[in-house]
Formats: structure tokens, sequence, C-alpha cells
């Protein structure tokens, strides 16, 4: 063969190699995977409202969002495998709800392959870029100050607990033990649950169909306090037993509504999604980004409800 067309059939080969990686850079930047640790069809709204925030940021981007979450906060090999389809759909940055400390493992393969990694709602081991949370151990403490105050300094609390594997709540569970034994109430019931309200629904009820001493009860998210919740109306007990929780949806806010719940810690679920999404996207790009950032927690009771619905909206036009 003619060197001269050799080296031009060469040439012409390799533009087209350069030509294609560089379409494929092009598409993995505009694709950022968000890898929740539930879903809003199984656990309520918290999920659907940080789901929200996340899709609303990348349309203000001109980004495509692939999101998915898993069946509940147990599903650890679900979350996994959830992180690999984003690698083998091509995004070049992750959002991530870590529902194990072995997160840190998908991490540091990321980062080897130049993906920026951001955790949003907790904090667990990993070489992330950035983590955007509440203080959980602050708002944990906030309700057990609130519990403290109805009670008038005295009476008999239960806990029921998400999972120890999950950081956010047993911050919250910590901060509000914190609050309430330093005040003088007694701790007479300390239990898990789980991560579904199906099966959270069934040990509640186991528990409490057999206790009469207690006075009040905290729980530290969604799914635990709906479990809870439906099981104190079951037993015709709810407003009864005083029941502060966490997070917020439509059957918690009409229970507050109708004295069946005293109160609730509501985060911003819908900033966490719509500032995970920015911050990743700014790393994909080279730039600095914070690499701790809090979101604001707040203390909703029948006497600032209407708080709820305005913050609800100003956070959602805020951010779409």
């Amino acid at each position: 063969m003619n060197l001269f067309f050799f080296n031009k059939i060469v040439i012409t080969i390799g533009c087209v190699v350069c030509i294609f990686f560089n379409v494929h850079t092009s598409a993995s930047n505009q694709c950022i995977g968000v890898v929740l640790s539930g879903s809003s069809r199984i656990s309520g709204d918290f999920w659907g409202l940080l789901s929200s925030g996340a899709m609303a940021a990348g349309r203000e981007l001109g980004v495509k969002i692939h999101l998915r979450g898993t069946y509940d906060e147990n599903n650890l090999n679900g979350q996994k495998l959830l992180i690999e389809l984003m690698l083998k759909r091509g995004c070049g940055g992750l959002v991530i709800t870590p529902n194990s400390k072995l997160r840190h493992l998908d991490v540091t393969r990321l980062k080897s392959l130049g993906i920026p990694t951001v955790y949003i709602d907790r904090k667990m081991d990993g070489d992330v870029v950035s983590v955007i949370k509440t203080n959980n151990f602050a708002a944990g403490e906030l309700a057990g100050k609130e519990m403290v105050k109805r009670l008038k300094g005295s009476g008999r609390v239960a806990i029921f607990r998400l999972s120890p594997d999950i950081v956010s709540t047993s911050a919250r569970e910590a901060g509000f033990i914190k609050q309430v034994r330093a005040a003088g109430l007694k701790i007479v019931l300390d239990q898990y649950l789980s991560g579904g309200i199906g099966t959270g629904r069934v040990i509640a009820q186991q528990v409490l169909q057999e206790r009469d001493d207690i006075d009040a009860i905290f729980t530290p998210n969604e799914t635990t306090s709906l479990s809870v919740l439906k099981v104190l109306q079951k037993l015709n007990r709810a407003g009864e037993i005083m029941h502060i929780g966490f997070d917020s949806n439509k059957h918690m806010i009409q229970s507050l509504r109708n004295g069946h719940m005293q109160g609730f810690v509501i985060q911003r679920p819908y900033l966490m999604g719509y500032m995970g999404v920015n911050t990743v996207y700014d790393a994909m790009r080279g730039a600095k980004v914070a690499p701790s950032i809090e979101t604001p927690a707040s203390f909703i009771s029948i006497e600032n409800i209407h708080e709820l619905t305005g913050s609800s909206n100003m956070e959602e036009k805020g951010a779409d």
C-alpha cells in the first residue's frame, strides 16, 4: 500500500476515535445519577420531595437526571446495583443517600473513574466531594426539648428507632435521648422497627398492645412515624399517648390537626435534592464546592402549622 494513503487512513481512523471519545465524554457530563435509599411509592413524601428537588435542578441545568431508589432503607445490595446502573448509563456524577457503611467502596471506585459523588441526607464513610444534610443530632435535641416542655419535665417515654445502620436517624435518636434524660424523663421502651411501614406496624402493634406505662413516643423518620401513628389509631390510643415524630406527609399533618400527633420535626428534602444535583454538577466541571452544607430543620405543632404550608411552597418556588 502507498505510504501516503496508509498514513491518511490512520489519521482518519484516529480522528473518528477522537470524535467518538469526545461525544461520549460530553454525553457523560450531561447525565447525573441520583441513587436514594427509599422510594416515595413505598416510604412517603420525604423521598418524593427530595426527588422533585433533584429533578428541578436537572431541568434548570439542562442535565439528564437518572433517579432511582431502593425499596427501603435495608436494601443494601439494591443500592449497590443502582450505582452500577448509573455507571452503565454513563453518568458523570452521582448523588447518593447512602444506606451502608460499605458505600465508601463504591465511592472510591467512582473517584478512580473520575466521577465525583455527593452524599445527601446523611454522612457516611467515603471520599465524597460534599455532604448535604440536616444537623441530625441537633434536630433530635429539638424534638427532645419539645417533648420535655409538653410533659412538663416528668413522664415515661418510648423510642421507636429505625435501624442501627442508618446514621441520620441514629443521630436524631441520640440527640433526643440526651435531652429527655437530662430533663429527668424516664425511657421505658427502646425498640427498633424496620425500613418499611408494613413490618414497622406489625412490630409496633405487638409492643404497644402490651404496654400501658407509656406517656409519650418519639419516632425519628417518616416511616417509623407513620407506622406508630397507624397503630395508635388502631388501638384507639392516638392523642392519649403523646407522639412527636420526624418528617411529614398528609397523614401526619391531618393527625396534627385532629390531635393524634403533637408535633414533628421537618427537614428540607426538596432543598437537599436540589443542592445535591447543583453541587455535583459544579464538581463535574472542576469547580470548588463546599465539603459540608447544613440544611435547616424546625419543629411543627398545631400552633405553627401554617409555617409548614408556607415553608413548603417557598421552598419549591424558590428552587424550581
